[in-house]
C-alpha cells in the first residue's frame, strides 16, 4: 500500500485546487496564513501538520491540472460538492469532495478517492481533513508552495 499512502500524504499536504473561472468562483478560498491541518484516513491514521496557505492556493488537488477534469461545483445548504477525475500512469483516480466551514477560521474537507484499476489492492479510500486557522504569520522554516 505504498502508493496510496504517498498519494494521501501529497494530496493532503497541499489540498490544492482552482483553475477555471467557473469553478474558482464557487470553490471556497482559505484565508491566507498559518493553518493546522489534521487528516484522518484508514491507511495512515490521524496526522496533524502545519501549512502556510497563500490566498491563491487552491483547496482541492487536481483542479487545473492538465490530466484532470472537474465537475461543476454543486451547492447544497452550506456544503459544496465537487468531483475531480485525473488520469495518471497507474490509471484513473476520481476524488469526490464535500467542503464545509467558514474558510477564515476553520473548514472540513471529506473526500472519497476511487482508483481504477485498484492500486496496491486498494480500490477506494476515504479521508477527512480539518483545518484550523492559527494566524496570519507563518514560521520562517515552514514549507510554502504547491506540492502534488
Amino acid at each position: 500500500m505504498c502508493f496510496p499512502r504517498l498519494r494521501i500524504s501529497v494530496f493532503f499536504s497541499c489540498l490544492m485546487a482552482a483553475s477555471s473561472a467557473a469553478v474558482a468562483t464557487q470553490l471556497p478560498v482559505r484565508k491566507a496564513g498559518h493553518w493546522q491541518l489534521t487528516t484522518v484516513a484508514a491507511t495512515i491514521g490521524m496526522k496533524t501538520f502545519d501549512a502556510c496557505i497563500a490566498a491563491t492556493d487552491p483547496i482541492i488537488t487536481g483542479i487545473g491540472d492538465k490530466n484532470c477534469t472537474t465537475s461543476d461545483v454543486r451547492v447544497l445548504g452550506d456544503e459544496r460538492y465537487v468531483d475531480v477525475v485525473c488520469m495518471t500512469s497507474a490509471g484513473k483516480e476520481t476524488t469526490s469532495t464535500v467542503l464545509t466551514g467558514n474558510f477564515s477560521t476553520w473548514y472540513r474537507a471529506m473526500s472519497k478517492i476511487t482508483f481504477d484499476p485498484p492500486q496496491d489492492g486498494v480500490a477506494h479510500m476515504g479521508v477527512t481533513i480539518d483545518g484550523k486557522y492559527l494566524g496570519p504569520d507563518c514560521p520562517s522554516n515552514m514549507y510554502t508552495g504547491n506540492v502534488r
